[in-house]
């Protein structure tokens, strides 16, 4: 499936359903190994650092990219289900995303593979990504917003002032308001930080509630983990929200996600 086609797919469309669940010959043959998943995702991400260093990498190269994640995750198994396209369709400006983080597949399928097929978009990363071997050099191509996580008073003001300033530029942004990755949600440890962008900025909020624990956390490197090839991806886009008031609607965010967290069999965690 090309961009072309999934583009068109779910801008017609308010959802998104994996049809059929044929793995491709390369996966069967290492049986149930995840070698595969991992070798051609590497080869994804090196392609795309390559096209980065010679300076050609553009929008339509990031969405290549994700859209390449996409197939790679349904020909190894992967069943994705993405529902709310309808709310994020019927746009006409910039807002920001808030959402869950579980693995880091929905960094490459929300922004690039997703939001972009509607409007232009950035993220708020880590710092660190900018120094990742062969994804930094990507990450740096897209200027994203990035942050410490070590210092809360400077990534507030790197997020409000950048935020803002890409949110009036007609750019969206998609934020993860955790502290890090995580099979559950925990409400607690989901921070404010999306709603007092979009506050400061004028914009509303459209809450993002997903499950993306195919991919499990490995124990060494967490980004390279076993496969739950049993496990459905869901991705779902609430309604814009107006931010009046801050606090609820943070609320509003934090119940969507833990509504529809529930529905999908996560696990919620109170402390």
């Amino acid at each position: 499936m090309n961009r072309t086609t999934f583009w068109n797919h779910i801008r017609a469309n308010d959802h998104y359903h994996t049809t059929g669940s044929d793995r491709n010959m390369a996966d069967r043959l290492m049986g149930w190994s995840d070698s595969w998943y991992y070798l051609r995702g590497l080869s994804i991400i090196i392609c795309g650092c390559v096209i980065a260093l010679l300076r050609r990498f553009t929008r339509d190269t990031w969405s290549n990219r994700s859209i390449g994640m996409l197939n790679l995750i349904e020909g190894c198994g992967g069943h994705v289900n993405i529902t709310g396209l309808n709310n994020i369709a019927k746009l006409d400006k910039p807002v920001v995303y808030i959402s869950n983080h579980m693995s880091v597949v929905e960094t490459m399928l929300v922004p690039g593979a997703i939001v972009l097929a509607f409007q232009d978009v950035t993220t708020v990363v880590k710092e660190s990504l900018l120094h990742y071997p062969f994804f930094g050099p990507i990450m740096k191509t897209l200027d994203p917003i990035s942050v410490t996580r070590k210092n809360p008073r400077k990534d507030l003001r790197a997020v409000l002032e950048k935020g803002e300033l890409e949110l009036r530029n007609g750019r969206s942004v998609v934020l993860f308001p955790q502290a890090t990755r995580a099979p559950g949600f925990q409400p607690a440890s989901f921070n404010t930080l999306g709603v007092k962008l979009a506050k400061r900025a004028g914009v509303q909020v459209v809450p993002v509630a997903l499950k993306t624990d195919f991919q499990q956390p490995g124990r060494r490197i967490k980004d390279i983990g076993p496969l739950d090839r049993s496990k459905t991806l869901f991705f779902r886009f609430g309604k814009p929200l107006s931010v009046e008031n801050s606090k609820e609607t943070h609320e509003q965010v934090v119940r969507f996600i833990v509504d529809n967290l529930r529905s999908w069999g996560a696990v919620i965690s109170e402390r």
